[in-house]
């Protein structure tokens, strides 16, 4: 783990919750995923992403998912090459922790030509397209009184 992520995972702890109060600059010709834990430990979580149809970018394995480009007071972020994806655009991805899976363990998408960049909770199934809804989405489902249920019972 890098000392700047280091850094930041301790400087979230302190203070709970890792909220910025600004985003990550997204380099020109990228997408990002941005993504925040109540308990601020990112060791193993890592993304799977792919282009439709279902072809998972150069070096990505379910194993060997993508690794945080980097930290920031939100949690860490991964930024890939748009160009990537295709004509379609279209993020595919997974935030995982070997079989553990965020966002009810569903595929997710989004349109990386309408968006550049989503930020995700830990514990929310809600995809926010900017740190503002990212907050927001954080105040209404604080850290403090998540309750993890398995898919089954939020069906």
């Amino acid at each position: 783990m890098s000392k700047t992520l280091k850094r930041v995972l301790l400087a979230c702890g302190l203070v709970g919750v890792c909220l910025a109060a600004g985003a990550q600059a997204l380099p020109d010709g990228k997408v990002g995923v941005h993504y925040n834990r109540c308990d601020n430990n990112y060791e193993g979580w890592g993304l799977h992403v792919w282009k439709n149809p279902g072809i998972p970018l150069p070096g990505v394995e379910w194993a060997n998912p993508l690794k945080p480009a980097g930290a920031s007071d939100f949690g860490v972020y991964w930024h890939m090459d748009f160009s990537e994806f295709g004509n379609s655009g279209t993020v595919n991805y997974i935030i995982h922790k070997g079989d553990t899976k965020e966002q009810g363990g569903r595929d997710m998408k989004f349109d990386g030509k309408t968006y550049k960049q989503i930020w995700v909770n830990s514990g929310d199934r809600k995809i926010y397209f900017t740190l503002d809804e990212a907050k927001k989405g954080r105040e209404e489902k604080p850290c403090c009184c998540l309750l993890y249920t398995s898919d089954a019972a939020d069906e």
